[in-house]
């Protein structure tokens, strides 16, 4: 029996456990907080998820986790075999990672019956050692989250509506690609699919404010998400789609001109030892964001992928990679040197917190 650390409504938590449900595996899931200690042990930080193995190894972080456990579960694996395709699935992972994050953190925090609903939960789920009233367990949650992830993350008057539009794009390329099949590569899920579940499931499709938008405007993604979290043996025969159709090309134009810009803007600032950095996001400016180490990892990951595609592969891609964006991929006048996970043991390694502070939920 596999033990998760995590939350109902976590964000990472809903991707791995997406993953475990398809795969079969048994697991329990039990709230970070209240195993604070043991979590911080085990894995270097108290993020969501951990996931302790039956011979008592603690993991983390869902990227490196989840492809270690596709190699040790075998045939067939949810990353394609075909380079091309493979390389479009890694990004679109990072891109439901690492971009809508902020959308996602600011649906929950921004809107009152959203914050009521998500602070109640957190509160009675993971601070159960608190001997608070829980009022204050509550207003505690909500002061943290809205403060650390929404406006300390760039979300203001100005950019509200670049952030909530990002989420409507996300909606309306999902909604192009499955109305062409079960899932976003073919017909069985890939490594795309399970990232897209972290904001997807927890934040978006759980959420009631954005939760009402998805169920309106991309009623196909709707049933996208409840297809994945009911998805088992039954779709694993693989047969991925033979080319990047038009829809699925605009999903890579969306990560290319946010995603990757972000992830440039980042490693620059972290390469000149900024602690806070701004970016142009499709003519949108955003001041104050959190610089992250991790983040200039994904991009390293991203890049060595990248160099990893012989010379036909990259000129087949370059056509759906927008740039200037895209042009971090290849360009390595970019700085990067995260210094994270040297020895390349994820997910076995001490994990490295993403804003330098402790949980992502």
């Amino acid at each position: 029996m596999l033990r998760v650390y995590g939350s109902r409504i976590s964000y990472f938590t809903g991707k791995l456990e997406a993953y475990l449900r398809y795969r079969g595996h048994d697991y329990t899931l039990l709230p970070t907080y209240a195993h604070a200690s043991e979590v911080a042990k085990g894995t270097g930080s108290t993020q969501m998820p951990a996931m302790q193995l039956d011979d008592g190894r603690w993991t983390s972080d869902t990227t490196p986790l989840l492809a270690w456990l596709d190699a040790r579960d075998g045939a067939p694996s949810i990353y394609p075999d075909e380079p091309t395709l493979r390389f479009v699935a890694l990004l679109v992972e990072d891109y439901a990672d690492e971009w809508l994050w902020r959308p996602a953190m600011h649906y929950r925090w921004s809107y009152r019956l959203d914050r009521d609903h998500a602070s109640g939960l957190l509160s009675d789920e993971q601070m159960t050692r608190f001997r608070l009233p829980r009022a204050l367990k509550r207003r505690s949650v909500i002061r943290r989250q809205l403060g650390g992830f929404v406006k300390g993350d760039g979300v203001t008057a100005k950019t509200r509506d670049h952030v909530e539009s990002g989420y409507f794009t996300a909606l309306d390329r999902l909604e192009a690609i499955l109305a062409q099949r079960r899932f976003l590569l073919g017909d069985a899920p890939s490594i795309a699919d399970f990232g897209m579940m972290g904001p997807m499931l927890r934040h978006f499709g759980q959420d009631p404010t954005p939760a009402d938008i998805m169920r309106s405007r991309a009623p196909g993604v709707y049933a996208w998400v409840a297809r994945m979290w009911n998805t088992g043996s039954k779709d694993r025969a693989t047969e991925w789609i033979p080319a990047i159709d038009a829809p699925l090309a605009e999903l890579l134009r969306e990560a290319c001109e946010t995603h990757l810009v972000q992830l440039r803007e980042n490693a620059i600032a972290v390469a000149a030892g900024k602690g806070r950095f701004g970016q142009e996001i499709q003519g949108v400016r955003y001041e104050n964001l959190p610089a992250g180490r991790y983040r200039v990892w994904c991009l390293e990951a991203l890049r060595r992928e990248w160099a990893a595609l012989d010379e036909g592969a990259r000129d087949g891609l370059r056509p759906f990679l927008a740039e200037p964006g895209a042009s971090v991929l290849w360009d390595t006048t970019t700085p990067l040197g995260s210094g994270y996970d040297t020895e390349e043991r994820a997910p076995f390694n001490r994990a490295l917190n993403v804003f330098d502070k402790d949980v992502r939920s």
